[in-house]
């Protein structure tokens, strides 16, 4: 594959009426790579940074959106729920797949479940340590005050309508519903989400090539592994 420009264009996605998610996509061969960030963060990081030139050096393209009430798109945070976070990551699969899902956190989350529902426009799945186990114990990690805490020290009220929601996410079906290649990455030190998550689901994972890797002493961002993340999920695709 040959190298191309990293420099990606933004574009603007119409929410039916009800706002907008703004992204970045650089054109290459595909499937490329689609990152999906996680609570409280936005789409550039070191993370999609060291992902994107990545892909340009592969030749590939690369996809990355800001989730709706987070960066440059529509929506408050709290408000937005994650079933909707699910839907947008189909469109930008019907726009711009096939692709490789990275998902960090909740985009992890969120990313199997995209997977889930559409994976004839997913070539494989990396997951960074996923927020697996969030759904059930996120009315539980409501404060006294009604406030749900980010890993990245930020506070936002929980609406009604994301606890209602996430009632309604079978997570515990999930991995037996995952046919593509996937690399799960785990730190053993995470202080935001257990690892243990991560075994059990990888554990049910359906898919017939899936790899797990729990990192020594890695924390939640796992931002000193990130390129041997990318090595480890190329080599299971087979392109390395």
């Amino acid at each position: 594959m040959s190298h191309r420009d990293s420099s990606p264009t933004t574009f603007r996605i119409e929410l039916d009426g009800e706002g907008h998610i703004v992204g970045d996509h650089a054109e290459g061969d595909r499937p490329g790579y689609m990152f999906l960030h996680g609570l409280g963060s936005v789409r550039q990081s070191e993370k999609s940074d060291s992902l994107l030139q990545h892909a340009g050096r592969r030749g590939v393209a690369f996809t990355r959106c800001d989730f709706r009430g987070h960066g440059e798109s529509t929506g408050t945070i709290g408000q937005v729920t994650i079933g909707e976070l699910i839907d947008d990551t189909v469109r930008l699969l019907d726009r711009f797949g096939p692709t490789v899902i990275v998902g960090s956190s909740l985009g992890g989350l969120v990313g199997a479940f995209a997977t889930a529902r559409r994976p004839d426009l997913v070539a494989g799945l990396g997951l960074i340590a996923p927020a697996f186990g969030f759904v059930s114990r996120l009315e539980r990690a409501i404060d006294a005050d009604g406030q749900l805490w980010t890993s990245n020290g930020r506070a936002f009220p929980l609406a009604r309508r994301v606890l209602d929601d996430a009632r309604q996410l079978d997570e515990r079906g999930l991995p037996g519903r995952i046919s593509v290649p996937t690399l799960i990455v785990h730190g053993d030190a995470d202080e935001v989400v257990s690892h243990s998550h991560s075994r059990r689901f990888f554990d049910a994972v359906a898919a017939e090539r899936k790899r797990l890797w729990i990192v020594p002493g890695g924390d939640h961002r796992l931002s000193e592994v990130r390129q041997s993340m990318w090595q480890r999920l190329d080599e299971l695709l087979g392109n390395s």
